[in-house]
C-alpha cells in the first residue's frame, strides 16, 4: 500500500472515531433523526391529547362549570385508565380543523365519533366502531314535501342545513347534489343545524336521531323526521393520526376489550332514552 494511501485511510479512522464520540455524547442529535411514533410519545409523556367538539350525548359539557359527560366521554375517560394514561381534554375544535390539527401532533385522538366515510379515509384512520348511527332527514313539523321520497330534497330550490366537515355537510353534497346548502358556523352545534331549519333558513337537515332527540326535549312539536324509513346508517369511530399501526393497535384492542367486559353497552345504555343505539354485531355466538 502507497503511504498517501495509509495516510489517507488512518484520517478517515480519525474521523469516524470522532464522529462516534461526539454522537454517543449526544443522543439527541441522533434521537432528532427518527421520528417518535405516537404509541411512544403518549407512553412517554403518560398523556393521551383529546381533541373534541360538543355534540350531545356524545360529548356535553356544562356551560356553566366546563364539566363533560356523555358516551364519548366516559369511554375514552375508562380507555385511559385500561391504558394508564391521564386523559387531558386539550382543545374544543372546530370540526372542519380537527383532521388537519390531528396530522400536526396538536393532539392525539379526534374524541367526537365520525362517520367512516372514503374521504375522510384519504387524511386519517379511525379507531373500530363501537356504536353505528342511523341518519334521518329532519324538517318542520308541516313540511311534507319529503315523506315520500327523500329524493324530492336534490334540487336547487331547497335548501340543507350543513356543517362543514360534519355528515349533514358530507352526506348532503353526497346524496343531494343538486340542492342548496346553507352552513352553519363552525364550532356549531347539532341544535344549530335543527334551529336553522325551524327558522326556515333552511328546509331540511340530515343527522342522527340521537341528537334530534336532545334537541327535541327542549324544543318539542318544531320538528320531526320526514318519512318513516331511516335514510342511512353509518359506521363511527374516533379519528387517529394515519400510519401509526401499532398505535391503532392499542386504541382498538381497547375498545373490544371494554365491548367484550360489557363496559360500553352499560355507557349506552346510560345515554339512551326512547330511541337505541345501533350495536355492532358481537365477535362471538350466545
Amino acid at each position: 500500500m502507497k503511504i498517501n494511501q495509509i495516510v489517507l485511510v488512518v484520517a478517515l479512522s480519525i474521523v469516524a472515531a470522532y464522529a462516534t464520540v461526539t454522537l454517543a455524547g449526544k443522543p439527541s442529535a441522533v434521537s432528532a433523526l427518527v421520528k417518535e411514533t405516537r404509541i411512544d410519545q403518549v407512553k412517554r409523556t403518560g398523556v393521551l391529547r383529546c381533541g373534541y367538539t360538543t355534540w350531545p350525548p356524545f360529548i356535553i359539557k356544562d356551560p356553566n362549570t366546563g364539566k363533560m359527560s356523555g358516551v364519548n366521554y366516559d369511554v375514552v375517560e375508562e380507555m385511559g385508565r385500561q391504558l394508564k394514561l391521564k386523559i387531558e381534554w386539550t382543545a374544543e375544535v372546530a370540526s372542519g380543523q380537527m383532521l388537519s390539527d390531528l396530522a400536526l401532533n396538536r393532539y392525539d385522538m379526534i374524541c367526537t365519533l365520525f362517520g367512516l366515510t372514503p374521504g375522510r379515509s384519504r387524511e386519517t384512520s379511525f379507531t373500530i366502531p363501537f356504536v353505528y348511527l342511523p341518519v334521518n332527514m329532519y324538517v318542520r313539523q308541516d313540511d311534507t314535501r319529503f315523506d315520500q321520497d327523500p329524493q324530492l330534497a336534490n334540487k336547487p330550490e331547497v335548501n340543507l342545513a350543513v356543517l362543514d366537515g360534519e355528515f349533514s355537510s358530507i352526506g348532503a353534497n353526497e346524496n343531494f347534489p343538486n340542492s342548496t346548502k346553507v352552513s352553519v358556523p363552525q364550532l356549531s352545534t347539532a341544535a344549530d343545524l335543527f334551529m336553522t331549519v325551524a327558522t326556515k333558513k333552511a328546509d331540511a337537515v340530515l343527522q342522527d336521531p340521537f341528537v334530534f332527540e336532545e334537541y327535541n326535549k327542549g324544543n318539542p312539536g318544531v320538528l320531526r323526521p320526514a318519512g318513516n324509513k331511516t335514510f342511512r346508517v353509518i359506521a363511527t369511530g374516533m379519528p387517529i393520526p394515519a400510519n401509526e399501526p401499532a398505535y391503532k393497535d392499542m386504541l382498538d384492542t381497547t375498545i373490544a376489550y371494554l365491548e367484550d367486559s360489557g363496559f360500553i353497552d352499560r355507557v349506552l345504555k346510560k345515554y339512551e332514552g326512547e330511541i337505541k343505539y345501533v350495536r355492532p354485531a358481537k365477535n362471538f355466538a350466545e
